[in-house]
């Protein structure tokens, strides 16, 4: 009876839905994006049909998080700017582009290797995903001024999540590389899209580069972060892992596009492969210092489940996809091995993960927006200034 009691009403869920659910979006992507690219078994019914099943599973989340997410802020319009002003919620709004960024690549899977659709369903991700990309912009270029006009920052607040508003122009740049690959028979398109990929994936990564050097700088200072942002530390892994992902699927369409004299496709993409390695070996590094962190943290306090969980599966996603990536580039049996460990180990992590939501969706645990609570409080606090008052 006290765990009925306790239950949240479908409108308080509604309206302690926070950005962050989008995240459920970019994980399941992620893992339906290794699974179309698993080495082993490669083209095989089953790798189809796990390929299938986590897309169309993808699509249901993507479906019914937008539909709350819309429903949220048409019941409660007065919470699109109470989580602007949040210096934490707010940088979830890049997990909107990302998320939908995912089920466009998933969808030119099935195009490319199921043939389902024609010519016009591949122009029609081409435009999906140049609506993607200007969301993207408009999100990494809008979090810029929100955090410099409406949040107070600190080095010792500094955390990972700064990085989420600019990895949605690198997600966007490797869903453009791999467009670019489809529409290999139009060599302008290709040239067009890969030219945009190319600018939004350097745009992306130098930013991001330079947001993990102060985050470097803010760990060696201040130490780990609290428990409740501590699982955030992965994240350094997507602009890494995505961004190399992005520098070989762009530089594979250069072949199809005439560069003048000045410059030859495989020189070009030779320089794509180091800094794609490069950004290959500054993840292993950031791998082991995440786990350091989150070691740290958790030895001395219980960190309770939440919807942070699901921001750990897409950054170590994307850093698997550049192993496979890699290993197939080589042809290295080794980096194939590894990737489908890691592969594997990122599915184990999104099973764990998908099962300790369920439960907290059902007692609606899980539902708990930190901008709604100081809101609330603050609502609450002017109320009871204005009580002297009431018979004035």
């Amino acid at each position: 009876m006290s765990n009925q009691s306790t239950r949240k009403s479908l409108k308080i869920c509604i309206r302690h839905l926070t950005p962050a659910w989008h995240t459920i979006v970019m994980g399941t992507g992620a893992v339906s994006a290794l699974a179309s690219r698993f080495h082993f078994g490669q083209g095989s019914e089953a790798i189809q049909a796990v390929t299938l099943l986590f897309f169309f599973l993808n699509l249901c989340f993507f479906i019914l998080i937008c539909g709350a997410t819309v429903a949220r802020y048409w019941l409660f319009p007065e919470l699109w700017s109470a989580m602007l002003r949040h210096p934490t919620q707010s940088l979830f709004i890049g997990a909107f582009p990302m998320g939908a960024a995912t089920l466009i690549n998933i969808a030119l899977v099935t195009h490319q290797s199921y043939s389902f659709g024609g010519p016009g369903f591949l122009y029609a991700l081409w435009a999906f995903w140049w609506l993607d990309s200007a969301v993207s912009l408009l999100t990494a270029v809008g979090m810029i001024y929100v955090m410099m006009s409406k949040h107070q920052h600190s080095l010792s607040q500094m955390s990972a999540l700064w990085l989420l508003p600019f990895v949605t122009l690198i997600v966007a740049s490797s869903t453009g590389g791999l467009l670019g690959a489809a529409l290999s028979a139009h060599p302008t398109y290709v040239a067009l899209t890969t030219a945009v990929s190319f600018i939004m994936l350097l745009m992306g990564l130098s930013l991001a580069i330079m947001l993990i050097t102060v985050y470097l700088m803010r760990l060696a200072i201040h130490g780990p972060l609290d428990a409740n942002l501590i699982l955030s530390s992965f994240i350094i892994l997507g602009p890494l892992g995505q961004g190399g992902f992005s520098m070989l699927v762009n530089a594979r369409n250069l072949s199809h596009i005439h560069l003048g004299t000045a410059l030859s496709a495989e020189a070009v993409q030779a320089v794509c492969f180091c800094a794609a390695w490069a950004l290959w070996s500054m993840g292993l590094i950031w791998l082991c210092i995440a786990f350091a962190s989150i070691y740290t943290v958790f030895r001395r306090q219980r960190v309770p489940f939440s919807v942070a969980y699901w921001g750990t599966i897409f950054p170590n996603g994307v850093f698997a996809l550049l192993t496979v990536e890699l290993g197939t580039v080589l042809e290295s049996p080794v980096l194939n091995f590894l990737g489908a460990i890691f592969s594997v180990l990122v599915l184990l992590l999104w099973m764990f993960v998908f099962a300790k939501t369920i439960p907290a969706i059902w007692d609606t645990s899980v539902f708990n927006s930190p901008c709604v609570t100081k809101l609330d409080a603050e609502t609450l606090s002017s109320r009871q200034d204005a009580e002297p008052f009431a018979g004035v």
